[in-house]
């Protein structure tokens, strides 16, 4: 008959403060979240049954999977689609995945429409852009398309878009001044197109005096 493990030691893991490590003797059983040893209601002495180990290994999977989540959330924001994309092959199912992101959502660490919006915002920071282009960027980034328009909508709805094509225009065209007017604007038109400016914003943007190159002796 084998001999049933015995908890002799929860310590805190030195390198991870939200986990505990649960020994017995010098046999690491497992690496957990606190709130998971209060949950099982773990304690030094405790005997380790098959069904307690088994439930264990489940936690610690858990646990591995929100710290690799948390480290990529650290490396680069992400919606919740694309950090499930990131995370989804070391997942143990589909469940775990699901699991593990919800708890992320409700400790404040996955949020969609924050994350959306600082990166809305730090975009328009460097720039006047258009309601087209700032959308696809956050399309890109894996955010709902309803959840898109709406912060498009917000921090874009007060502003003048004609007055930030223009302003766009103005520094385009530090590079394009050299060129034969013709060129110039055709090439200013196509920026401002990149940048996601209506036809219309566009239209009268572009409407800049001659080129020198133009200019008649």
């Amino acid at each position: 008959m084998t001999e049933l493990l015995t908890i002799t030691d929860i310590i805190p893991d030195p390198r991870e403060p939200d986990l505990c490590r649960i020994k017995s003797g010098r046999h690491l059983v497992g690496r957990i979240r606190r709130g998971d040893v209060e949950h099982m209601r773990l304690a030094v002495g405790m005997p380790l049954g098959p069904d307690t180990l088994a439930e264990l290994e489940v936690c610690q999977q858990r646990a591995a999977l929100r710290l690799r989540a948390i480290r990529s959330l650290s490396r680069a924001a992400a919606s919740r689609q694309r950090l499930a994309a990131r995370i989804a092959t070391h997942a143990a199912s589909t469940e775990e995945l699901e699991a593990v992101l919800d708890e992320l959502a409700a400790d404040g660490l996955l949020d969609d429409e924050a994350t959306a919006t600082r990166i809305a915002e730090e975009k328009l920071r460097a720039g006047p852009i258009g309601a087209r282009a700032l959308s696809a960027t956050l399309r890109r980034r894996g955010f709902e398309p309803a959840l898109v328009e709406q912060i498009v909508a917000t921090l874009l709805g007060n502003r003048d878009e004609y007055a930030d094509a223009h302003e766009a225009a103005e520094y385009a065209m530090r590079s394009l001044r050299h060129l034969p007017q013709e060129t110039a604007t055709r090439r200013l038109a196509a920026r401002l197109a990149r940048k996601g400016f209506s036809e219309e914003a566009i239209t009268q943007a572009i409407q800049i005096p001659p080129s020198p190159l133009d200019s008649s002796p």
